[in-house]
Parts: C-alpha cells; structure tokens; sequence
C-alpha cells in the first residue's frame, strides 16, 4: 500500500512510519523536516508546512492509497489538506482525540457521547472543540472514505510530553508518596505503539467510521503497585491517600498536578477511566502490559536523559503540600 504520512515525526509518525516499514508498505512523509529517523528507508520524504505551503504534495505523479494525518488541529488545515488531496488519495486516516467529548460524565461512554457544541458562527480557541471542528471539516469533504480515531493519552518511547514518565520517576524516587483519594480514581492510557498498529490495520482493512482508542482503565492503586514492581527503586513506596477535597482546596490542579488523573469524584469527571474501546477492539485494537510500556519507556529514558520532561508536581511541592493536608 502507497501510505502518505502527515506530520508527527517525532512520537507517533515515529512508531507509524517504522511499523508500516516493517510491514512492507511504501511511505511518503509530509512535514517540516525537523526530525529525522536513523533507521528509516525507501522512502520518500517531502517538506513543506501545511499552514503555508503544501505544493510539495501535487507534484506530477503523485498518487497514493492513503494518508493518515496524525496533526490537524485547525479545521482549515483540515480543508487545505483535502484540497491538496482530493484526486490524489483514495482514503484518509486523521487522528483526532478524546477530548472531542463534552464532557467524561457517564460510565461507558462510546463514539456516540455528544461533542463539544460548537456556536454557529464562532471559533473556539480550546483543544477539544478545534478537534470537532476538524473531525466535522474531513468528514463533510472525504465521507465514507475517512477513518476517524479517537486515542486518549498515548505513551511509551519517545514521548516528549513526560505524562507517564512522571510517573516513572516518581516511582523510582521511593519513600512517602502524597496521593490523591483512596486509590480507586482510574487512569486509562495507550501505549503509541498500539496506536500506530490499530492505524495501520484501519488502513489496511480500509475502515470507514468513528473508533476510541484507549485502554481499559487502571484504578490508581493498581497502576501505582505496577509501576513499582516492575521499575520501583529499592526505597518502596508509601502511599499517604488523601481526600481529593483537601488536595483541591490546597490548589492541587486535576490533570496537572497528577498528570492525567481527573478526580472520578466531581460529577464531570466520574467515567473518566471507563471510555469504552469496543468498537475498536473488535476490529483487532490490542494492548501491551502496562508492564511492558513502563520498562520500554525506561529504557528510552536512560538514553534520553532530557526526554520526558513532565510538569507534574515537584518533590519540592508535594512537602509543601503535605504541609497544608496535614
């Protein structure tokens, strides 16, 4: 298959591009030409920005089955890539996003789940609401020739957001641990390279429609003892659970403070952790042991010492916020 891969070099296009090497297809790669893979080959790579320049992509001859866009966050980015496309590509993959969802309220929630409402004539600024508009702008140009995946938070080698590494290294750090409610809130994550798979078998199974991508949930406590046993250091862990009320009131940030974790306790947030994959996994979405991630995202990490920079809670700011729980 003639893969056209959009952006994203360094984390998922990474694992995408290596993967659909490795399972023969031909690819082209499409971005600005900032980061480039030791290990890539025979294939073609065209630079351009796709907010100021996307002639590369009709040049003469070119024609491929797919593309799969891994960074659409405008829907005129949306609209200008079709353009450039259309006549050009038989389908299109664009990787959206959870955060489509108005809200994580209902336990179990599918791809049916309303999005964010969008008022006529206005456009948003948030995250959430640009990816419905891009979901809406691909899907009124390529119809039922589009594949649209939802992943929540992706993570594993080369990830340079650090939301699981946080976790990690405060792992391995040890000792007292300020933890918020009684371990039961859930976190629900995908490793990348399950992602890019899942990809990959949309593209070559031509899939039509709308597919979360994300992992079962793990009640923090649970992921918290994972982590531990399979990267812990030899200062083990000591759990301090504290009511998410205290930690709130002290300025404690859902999200932030924690990465990824929101409390399951505020009314928004209570199927956080339970976002069903169903669809997805019927069509054969797989999942690595958290296990397995964490010790590749290790491994990674010790060859990457500035990778994985997390703004999580500092050592520094727990102390202090113990100071104001206790």
């Amino acid at each position: 298959m003639k893969l056209l891969i959009i952006g994203g070099t360094g984390f998922l296009g990474r694992h995408l591009t290596a993967l659909a090497l490795d399972w023969g297809h031909e690819v082209t790669l499409f971005n600005r030409g900032q980061r480039q893979h030791p290990d890539w080959r025979d294939l073609v790579q065209l630079t351009g920005d796709r907010d100021r320049d996307l002639s590369d992509l009709q040049g003469a001859g070119l024609q491929w089955d797919l593309a799969i866009d891994t960074c659409c966050y405008r829907p005129e980015q949306a609209a200008s890539l079709s353009a450039a496309l259309l006549g050009r590509c038989e389908r299109l993959i664009f990787i959206s996003t959870i955060s489509v969802y108005r809200d994580f309220a209902s336990k179990g929630m599918d791809e049916s789940a309303p999005l964010h409402p969008i008022p006529q004539g206005e456009m948003p600024d948030d995250y959430g609401s640009l990816k419905v508009l891009c979901e809406a702008t691909y899907r009124e140009r390529w119809d039922e020739r589009l594949c649209i995946l939802r992943p929540g938070v992706l993570c594993g080698p080369h990830d340079h957001t650090g939301r699981m590494a946080w976790w990690v290294k405060r792992v391995q750090q040890g000792g007292r641990w300020l933890l918020p409610g009684e371990g039961q809130d859930r976190l629900q994550y995908l490793d990348v390279r399950d992602c890019a798979e899942f990809a990959l078998r949309a593209a070559e199974q031509q899939l039509a429609g709308t597919f979360n991508l994300i992992k079962p949930g793990i009640a923090l406590a649970d992921w918290v003892e994972r982590l531990s046993a399979r990267v812990g250091s030899a200062i083990p862990i000591e759990p301090e659970w504290t009511p998410w009320s205290a930690l709130l009131a002290a300025g404690v940030e859902p999200w932030q403070s924690y990465p990824t974790l929101l409390p399951n306790m505020l009314p928004e947030y209570a199927g956080y952790g339970r976002i069903s994959a169903e669809a997805a996994i019927v069509h054969g979405l797989n999942f690595r042991p958290l296990e397995e991630t964490a010790a590749d995202l290790v491994e990674w990490l010790t060859h990457t010492p500035d990778g994985g920079g997390a703004e999580g809670m500092t050592i520094e700011q727990e102390a202090l916020l113990r100071q104001q729980v206790r």
